[in-house]
């Protein structure tokens, strides 16, 4: 990110919206996101394991992203003169409160970015234009937001076939796709089970390729038509799956 200085302020009116993660660098390093990860002690496994965004905040290089960006308030507050470059950004989050928990991007892009109530951690991505944006936060509790655009490194990226499996909102990656890729998922949660897969490169509103969009319990297959270095973008409100193959 070619970022600016950003500024937490207060009083920001956030518009009414309708409802619609610490792992050790050297796991990636040591299979070249080709096989197994054996950073458990265990044999592993042919299939690899697509790590969780959140899990990345604790590197040397959070987010994938060196200029990755962290910051935190209680109650309504706002983000300013955030200057992100064209590509994926990535939303990681967390909040201790009882009631709604809502996160807007205000911009070129504009977007719900997240909508939960109560406390709640997880992460999310949007492809975006290059340009300046601004994040609206309204909580009744404690906050944290860490924005990052990812670079995975090459020995980072993984390779079908690839599984991952959480609860609630979440990002993994990152996955090479050559060409297409089959994608099967199953979710045992009541509300939206929406997945996207974005390319690093995305750019705009309009970018990535809708995965699933169904409603509660979930156990489908599709196939996916967008090559490049992948991440997952998962919204649910229960226990998931995918494989990639």
């Amino acid at each position: 990110m070619n970022r600016r200085t950003l500024l937490l302020g207060s009083g920001v009116a956030v518009s009414t919206v309708l409802a619609g993660c610490s792992s050790d660098d050297s796991a990636d390093e040591g299979n070249g996101g080709n096989g197994t990860d054996t950073s458990d002690g265990s044999a592993g496994s042919d299939v690899d394991t697509l790590r969780s965004i959140g899990e990345t905040i604790d590197r040397d290089d959070p987010l994938f992203d060196p200029e990755a960006e962290r910051y935190e308030g209680s109650g309504r507050k706002s983000v300013t003169d955030l200057s992100l470059d064209s590509g994926l950004t990535t939303l990681a989050f967390d909040h201790d409160g009882t009631s709604d928990f809502v996160v807007l991007l205000g911009g070129d892009d504009e977007a719900v970015l997240v909508n939960e109530t109560g406390a709640v951690d997880g992460a999310t991505a949007i492809a975006t234009s290059a340009g300046d944006y601004v994040l609206d936060v309204a909580a009744d509790g404690d906050w944290t937001l860490h924005v990052g655009q990812p670079r995975a490194p090459d020995a980072a990226i993984h390779t079908p076939p690839a599984e991952a499996s959480d609860t609630g909102p979440a990002v993994v990656g990152p996955v090479a796709i050559e060409d297409t890729a089959t994608i099967s998922g199953e979710h045992a949660g009541e509300s939206n089970f929406i997945v996207m897969a974005y390319t690093e490169a995305d750019s705009g509103q309009f970018a990535g390729e809708e995965v699933f969009n169904e409603i509660g319990t979930v156990e489908s297959e599709t196939t996916v038509d967008h090559p490049g270095t992948v991440w997952i973008d998962v919204q649910a409100d229960g226990d998931w799956s995918l494989e990639v193959e």
